[in-house]
């Protein structure tokens, strides 16, 4: 049940929206429609809403509206990070979506298209990636260019998709400069690096790199094979976390487990636990170590 307090910082983000310049609200409310058709599994209107929200570039202007009134500000975030941190899907996850339940093949290409070429921009190698088949457990898992082949043989329109992701693979884009407007605006999906700094990006970047160095993975106890089949999977919205996928690549930080000596109490309690948990040598070699520091005090 919502309260009261959560209700009047509702409205009170409200009223402040509604100072905001009109594309900004305009943006604000397509990208809040796009999360809520992602969310709702409603593909062609997804389709629609999505190539029309690219068209805009409605993630370089969008509000930011928490319900503590001096946070909120205008945010500008890149493409994937918006499709991460706003939208909360994979281009894998949302191509399928769009591919495999949308009635009309026009809509359905123009959104690939978009995305291919924005995926094409920002992340290539992800892209490399999705174009290839992935099994998955006892299931073969089509690539992107499989996948429109596939659309292709039943509706020509997908043939424009299929044309776009070959030539975007082929031709790698080079990353667009930010335009005056984004460069203006807070990112909160970059770092002071200019590297992405949301959590999956950064182990996507991390696995990249690993599985391009097999002696890093060495010293890291892991191996490129491991780490290639964990990225893979991260891409595709197959992991269900970030942990996760570091457990899969072998990356995972182990616990380190405390001996657990309690040194308070009796000192006959606290000598037993010690020959317990040593054995006789050892707690003899530590109680002459300790005698002689007593007796260099």
């Amino acid at each position: 049940m919502t309260t009261a307090h959560e209700k009047a910082a509702e409205v009170a983000a409200n009223e402040w929206l509604k100072t905001l310049d009109p594309k900004v609200r305009a943006n604000t409310k397509v990208s809040e429609l796009v999360h809520e058709l992602w969310i709702t599994n409603s593909p062609r209107q997804l389709a629609i809403v999505f190539t029309d929200a690219v068209k805009q570039r409605i993630w370089e202007q969008l509000a930011y509206l928490p319900s503590v009134e001096s946070k909120r500000e205008v945010r500008a975030y890149t493409f994937m990070g918006w499709m991460r941190e706003i939208i909360g899907a994979e281009p894998d996850e949302f191509i399928r979506t769009i591919t495999g339940h949308n009635p009309s093949a026009d809509e359905g290409s123009a959104a690939t298209i978009a995305m291919v070429d924005l995926l094409a921009e920002e992340e290539p190698s992800t892209l490399r990636e999705l174009c290839i088949d992935h099994r998955n457990g006892e299931t073969n898992m089509l690539g992107w260019d499989g996948l429109l082949k596939q659309k292709e043989t039943t509706d020509p329109a997908w043939s424009a998709a299929r044309a776009a992701l070959q030539e975007a693979v082929k031709n790698p884009a080079h990353r667009p400069k930010k335009s005056a407007r984004r460069a203006e605006l807070p990112d909160p999906t970059i770092g002071a690096c200019g590297k992405p700094k949301d959590r999956k990006s950064r182990l996507l970047r991390t696995l990249s790199n690993l599985e391009a160095n097999p002696d890093e993975c060495k010293k890291k106890g892991t191996t490129p094979e491991k780490v290639k089949a964990a990225k893979s999977r991260l891409v595709r919205g197959l992991t269900p976390s970030v942990e996760a996928a570091k457990r899969e690549a072998g990356l995972a930080t182990k616990d380190n487990v405390s001996a657990g000596l309690g040194v308070r109490g009796q000192a006959d309690d606290v000598a037993q636990r010690l020959i317990r948990m040593v054995g006789k040598d050892h707690a003899r070699s530590i109680a002459q170590a300790v005698l002689k520091q007593l007796g260099d005090a």
